[in-house]
């Protein structure tokens, strides 16, 4: 049996910084069909695939994507700073002057860039999924409540494999439970990690058709730094062990048929009120597959999943204590796991 613990990837990006990189992508995509990205030559060297700085700016204010050359060259610096593109030799930020730079996904700089890598993977199934003639995407209902554009664990594997974006049902797997650790999929309750599972419904949390200005670099950018450091002021606080018992929401009685777009999931039972019965989580429960917990970084209620590196969650607190008070580094890292739903409430 696979573990997949050690084949899928911790939560390590933001939904925030994927709203950037497609802010940006949205932006090649432009700058392609108008030729601003092509070969160009410079004493007697040709770079391929790049943009010059000045050229940018002047087509960025004459199409009106920003007020001034100056704000346009703050966006594309915040681009640059989020490793979308870079300067052909890297020796310069984003400056209006004639100057190439390269977008990462016009050269071989991307293959370093993992969260990059990742949201290219996202966008290609996206779009995929969505211009299939068999998509996965329709309506469900359980029990009363309604959930749009959502797919079942095992329709998501399936296509993953028809489709020819991976190879093995064991590799679609751990795409979906890497797209979910990086809250690009989530389960439409946030009861249950990514499985190869027909009575499970998943979501995706990003629109990638809609079309954002470029402005909205800089206020995304804002808000993920102010994220960062509100995260960087709670690493001081204490911990208590806590979490929220939720009942699951299964599907059943699911009805397929061509004619249907959408699908009724009834039950025989109604809707139960989610529960709020505290009880502690075993080890074993929380380095399941199948937990609800990510790890992420220091806050409040929450397990410590390792102290600087080192996994402590089937030490007691006592040895934890001093893993932590004997540490001889000037900061500790402490790395957590969170129930979703909590994470989504903050």
């Amino acid at each position: 049996m696979t573990d997949y613990r050690k084949e899928y990837s911790p939560v390590v990006t933001s939904l925030n910084t994927y709203k950037i990189f497609l802010i940006g992508e949205q932006l090649r995509t432009c700058m392609n069909g108008v030729c601003l990205i092509r070969d160009r030559k410079y004493r007697l060297r040709t770079y391929r695939s790049c943009f010059q700085g000045n050229e940018t700016v002047d087509w960025m204010v004459r199409s009106r994507r920003c007020d001034d050359r100056l704000t346009a060259v703050r966006i594309m610096r915040t681009l640059q700073k989020w490793s979308f593109f870079h300067h052909v030799c890297d020796d310069h930020n984003f400056k209006d002057e004639l100057l190439f730079y390269r977008f990462r996904r016009d050269d071989d700089s991307i293959e370093s860039q993992k969260d990059l890598l990742l949201f290219y993977k996202v966008l290609d199934i996206y779009h995929s999924i969505n211009t299939s003639k068999k998509g996965i995407l329709r309506g469900y209902q359980v029990k009363g409540q309604v959930f749009d554009r959502a797919f079942m664990g095992s329709a998501f594997v399936d296509w993953l494999v028809k489709s020819g974006m991976v190879d093995t049902k064991e590799r679609a797997i751990i795409t979906g439970r890497q797209l979910l650790e990086n809250d690009i999929i989530r389960h439409v309750t946030d009861d249950h990690h990514f499985r190869n599972d027909s009575m499970l419904l998943y979501q995706f949390n990003l629109d990638l058709d809609q079309r954002r200005r470029m402005s909205d670099v800089l206020i995304l950018d804002d808000t993920r730094r102010m994220s960062t450091d509100s995260r960087s002021s709670n690493e001081s606080q204490e911990i208590p062990v806590r979490t929220i018992e939720s009942r699951d929401i299964g599907l059943s009685d699911i009805e397929n048929t061509e004619n249907k777009s959408s699908e009724t999931i009834e039950s025989s039972s109604p809707m139960q009120p989610k529960s709020v019965l505290l009880r502690y989580e075993t080890a074993d429960d929380l380095e399941s597959p199948d937990t609800p917990y990510v790890r992420s970084c220091l806050r409040v209620r929450q397990y410590i999943y390792s102290v600087n590196g080192e996994n402590v969650l089937r030490e007691d607190h006592h040895t934890v204590a001093q893993r932590i008070m004997g540490s001889n580094r000037d900061y500790i890292n402490l790395c957590v796991m969170s129930h979703k739903r909590e994470l989504k409430e903050k």
